[in-house]
């Protein structure tokens, strides 16, 4: 399928989301922004094997590319976007010949975290994304069929981790911030999901942490970010937290244990 359609001068790009319950296919407007069409391709519960897992997400994947309408379109640019497991290094350790022993040292269980029933890391699945504002390097895992078969449709598509896009998202709203009056101040970003969490950490517009975690729920997201302020000292009277995608209840939570809420 080429990249090709009306001759509209309005330009649109196409955003492909994999995460676990399947493929999310958005079309956005360049100019506004706005979002003109989605799509979700749910995939099949993968707890048989690796193959079936595999195949099946890969069916569903040729299946959506498929789809008339994206023929209506003249994308300027096309993302694949990756939901799950990633790891962040700085820029200056990274190679690529080390992703593989990275992510297993970060996630020594990844075959029960990836929910695939004896699956073999690959050198072959590993992707990274440069992340120029924080000096770092995010490392995350991608089946090589399926971004061959997006290729065969979309070849200059673009590989990306949802936690990178987040990060860069945070960097740019730390960069906007005040220089603070308190030098050790430090930013907590929170972007809340479904079933994940992914919390940032500046200070100044330098990072000190950022990871994602697995909660479904306010309790446990709670826990887990309070965990997270005490392991890196932070000052719950002076530091300030940010959060997006938040509940009331998870707001309502914190707010209990940290004054500067935003």
């Amino acid at each position: 399928m080429p990249a090709t359609g009306n001759n509209s001068l309005t330009s649109y790009r196409l955003s492909i989301r994999f995460g676990a319950d399947g493929f999310s296919f958005s079309v956005l407007n360049t100019l506004g922004g706005s979002t003109v069409q989605t799509d979700h391709f749910p995939v099949r519960n993968t707890d048989v094997s690796s193959a079936a897992a595999e195949s099946d997400a890969a069916d569903v994947l040729r299946q959506a590319l498929r789809k008339p309408y994206l023929m209506d379109y003249r994308f300027q640019s096309v993302e694949f976007v990756v939901e799950g497991l990633s790891t962040i290094v700085p820029l200056e350790h990274f190679s690529k010949s080390d992703m593989g022993a990275y992510y297993r040292l970060c996630f020594p269980n990844v075959n029960s975290q990836l929910s695939i029933v004896n699956y073999q890391l690959s050198l072959a699945d590993m992707q990274y994304q440069i992340l120029s504002p924080v000096e770092a390097v995010m490392i995350f895992r991608l089946e090589q069929e399926l971004l061959q078969i997006v290729q065969e449709c979309y070849p200059d598509v673009k590989v990306c981790c949802a936690d990178a896009l987040l990060l860069e998202h945070f960097a740019a709203l730390q960069e906007k911030r005040p220089v603070p009056e308190e030098g050790q101040q430090c930013d907590v970003y929170l972007h809340v999901g479904d079933r994940r969490f992914f919390v940032a950490v500046f200070r100044r517009s330098k990072l000190l942490y950022a990871a994602s975690q697995a909660a479904d729920n306010d309790n446990d997201r709670a826990f887990l970010l309070l965990g997270i302020w005490k392991a890196l000292e932070l000052n719950a009277q002076r530091d300030a937290c940010h959060l997006q995608e938040a509940s009331k209840e998870l707001r309502k939570t914190l707010s209990e244990y940290i004054l500067n809420m935003e």
